[in-house]
């Protein structure tokens, strides 16, 4: 038997303003991004830096209304490793030269974080219209290119991140199911 999600139970016990809220989740996403274009222009160094956190966080939003908190974060654990990992161990190499002249370039960091937040937005918020769907995959691709015109990195470098990023969004992680069970089973809820 599954137990009902905690914030599912909070949402109802709320009312009806904040049910609408939860309900209206393209509108919440939309007014997430237009702010933080807002907040960031004309700086497109700074937007792509603001929307590598903003994304993510907004799916960490979404995974959490659907119980799927622990395999959010563990995910993003990965992605953490599967970004900082390759930037110490090739270093100087030449594929890990930056071209505005610095090392530890390979892969994107931001362009990884914001692909994933992406794709986590996409899995995780139920029913998100094309529109928003196509806006938020423009906004991590947006990313990667600020990236590329600022002159941090080249844009093999990008690529690599963003495939790295759709990847651990997308390919199935067992062991993070497991935990995410487990925890559940230890609190007596979801995570």
């Amino acid at each position: 038997m599954m137990l009902p999600n905690p914030l599912q139970s909070a949402l109802q016990a709320a009312g009806p303003p904040l049910r609408r809220l939860a309900e209206r989740t393209d509108a919440v996403i939309a007014v997430v991004l237009v702010l933080t274009v807002l907040v960031t222009v004309p700086d497109n160094r700074r937007l792509g830096s603001a929307l590598q956190v903003v994304l993510p966080l907004v799916a960490l939003g979404c995974a959490a209304t659907r119980g799927e908190t622990v395999n959010s974060l563990g995910r993003f654990a990965v992605l953490q490793a599967g970004i900082k990992g390759p930037k110490y161990l090739i270093g100087e190499s030449p594929i890990s030269q930056r071209p505005d002249g610095g090392d530890r370039g390979f892969p994107s960091g931001h362009t990884a974080v914001a692909t994933f937040g992406a794709v986590q937005v996409i899995r995780h918020c139920a029913a998100l219209h094309p529109v928003t769907r196509a806006v938020v995959v423009a906004a991590a691709a947006f990313t990667g290119g600020s990236r590329i015109e600022s002159g941090r990195h080249s844009l093999w470098q990008t690529m690599a991140g963003a495939l790295w990023g759709w990847a651990i969004a997308c390919l199935p992680l067992a062991g993070l199911r497991r935990a995410g069970r487990w925890m559940r089973k230890l609190r007596g809820r979801h995570v």
